[in-house]
């Protein structure tokens, strides 16, 4: 695999995946029960964005790079914000958290997370991050395989977040669905959300199919487009899969998603858009 996050990180597909996670782990915050947070493809946990991979792409500065002027912004949102301004308060202004980070920053003494990456030295970056947690367990392991093993957790509230790298869209898309599907059966109380790019418009098309024909019963997927989709030349949005959303979470990402969309991207035909493919109790 030759895919690394840094080269990415903090991207507009960072910042409308990470204002949703935020907004769902919020959510779960609303009841005094513990809850378990869990990572599929957790990454490093923290990027430089001065580091010269990120700085090679200069996506960073299209994405969290734009959010000068955070007046008016959503809760949502705001409380992404400001979660990312103490990590760098913490740290490095130039760093940025990834999703493990966030979810462990937004946890409380109660709650747990679990946290999967499969290579080597992104692992032992969560640990060097996570070692003197004993919320948070590391778990150099493949996804596809140790997700559904390790499902459900010991605590029986909670959120997996499912963020693969998609190399190959084509390969990738029935892959997740069979993960995802996996992991339901085994825990169909859980609250899933899965992350995917947006190229090619007739891709996800297929993808949200076979997600229809699941069976899985609440599926919300919010949609984030730089530009039209079926821009051949790179990523032209951001897509998110909710299983198991909370109540009103629809109405308030798509609040998140309005706001975050004219400061992200100056294309006359971005949008975003938020449908329900299934929403049977």
């Amino acid at each position: 695999m030759n895919y690394r996050h840094l080269y990415h990180a903090g991207n507009f597909a960072d910042v409308m995946k990470h204002a949703l996670l935020v907004g769902l782990l919020n959510a779960l915050k609303k009841k005094d029960k513990p809850f378990c947070y869990v990572d599929s493809h957790a990454g490093a946990g923290v990027y430089d964005l001065h580091a010269a991979a990120a700085r090679k792409t200069g996506e960073a500065e299209l994405g969290f790079g734009r959010l000068q002027d955070h007046r008016g912004a959503p809760p949502m949102v705001a409380d992404y914000l400001r979660a990312v301004l103490t990590r760098q308060a913490a740290g490095a202004r130039s760093d940025y958290p990834g999703s493990p980070w966030l979810a462990v920053n937004a946890l409380r003494e109660q709650d747990q997370a679990i946290l999967l990456e499969l290579q080597h030295a992104e692992a032992d970056s969560l640990r060097y991050h996570f070692n003197r947690d004993s919320r948070v367990g590391v778990h150099e392991r493949n996804a596809y395989e140790g997700l559904p093993a390790l499902l459900p957790p010991p605590i029986k509230r909670g959120l997996v977040l499912i963020d693969p790298p998609y190399e190959e869209e084509r390969d990738h898309f029935p892959e997740v669905v069979s993960l995802l599907l996996k992991c339901w059966t085994k825990w169909p109380t859980g609250m899933y959300a899965v992350w995917y790019p947006i190229k090619q418009r007739a891709n996800i098309v297929r993808f949200h199919r076979n997600l229809m024909q699941s069976g899985i019963t609440r599926m919300l997927a919010c949609e984030l487009l730089m530009q039209p989709d079926d821009n051949a030349l790179g990523l032209n949005g951001s897509g998110l899969i909710i299983v198991n959303p909370p109540f009103g979470f629809d109405r308030d990402a798509s609040q998140a998603m309005a706001w975050l969309l004219p400061q992200l991207s100056d294309h006359p035909q971005r949008k975003q858009q938020i449908r329900w493919l299934a929403n049977l109790e």
